[in-house]
């Protein structure tokens, strides 16, 4: 399932020492994307080196984040969150959150033990990141799926002022409340991004990441900044 992984990461799994792997294909073409290599890379498999390496390290390791891509898109995503539980560890899903079924499965399943759901936009721009009609109705459900509160998550929105404006951040902070955690992350330039034109190549100015907090903190209290 997977194409890559990271060995250590001390930043993808809060407060655990994680690895980090990387599926490919995904629904949506966000412009600020940087693992855009992935949307089509699709030839190559390291399921096999990945648990080779976690029974090498399980003294280390306490975690796994799954991250792409959009890994609720492959059909044997519950097999391998099953398969990393065996190995004792803690399952982290990066989503989209386009495929509520998919998300409801795993949480319900225990396959998974925390979510990082993405929020590209207020509900009436996901046109503009590629979602149809029916993405944005599944994305409101898996928000829904997670604000049930079964399993630690959290929303996270990617900041720029070329991709996010105040007003809309408030109208964000009102679509999705009540919320327990937001996460803003400072938009951060690199070459693979895949739309430097649209997102610049300037990363988000510190400044901007708090007026956009201070917009939306009049509805969400737990706010978090990762710049």
């Amino acid at each position: 399932m997977i194409v890559d992984f990271m060995p250590v990461s001390l930043n993808d799994y809060p407060k655990n020492i994680a690895t980090t792997v990387f599926t490919a294909g995904c629904n949506f073409k966000c412009p600020y994307c940087h693992n855009s290599e992935l949307i089509k890379y699709n030839n190559k498999n390291v399921d096999k080196e990945f648990f080779k390496y976690i029974k090498s390290r399980n003294n280390l390791i306490k975690a796994v984040c799954i991250t792409g891509g959009e890994p609720t898109l492959h059909e044997d995503l519950h097999e391998f969150c099953s398969k990393c539980k065996n190995e004792n560890l803690l399952v982290k899903l990066d989503t989209n959150g386009t495929n509520p079924n998919v998300l409801n499965d795993l949480v319900n399943n225990d396959l998974i033990n925390y979510v990082a759901m993405d929020i590209k936009t207020d509900f009436n721009n996901y046109k503009n990141f590629g979602a149809s009609d029916d993405d944005l109705e599944n994305i409101k459900k898996s928000i829904n799926i997670l604000k049930k509160n079964m399993i630690d998550y959290e929303f996270r929105i990617t900041v720029h002022p070329k991709l996010l404006t105040p007003e809309q951040a408030n109208l964000i902070a009102r679509e999705i409340y009540p919320v327990n955690k937001l996460v803003l992350q400072a938009y951060k330039y690199s070459e693979g991004v895949l739309n430097k034109e649209f997102c610049g190549e300037s990363s988000c100015p510190p400044e901007y990441l708090e007026l956009i907090k201070k917009s939306m903190s009049e509805y969400i209290d737990n706010i978090l900044l990762r710049v």
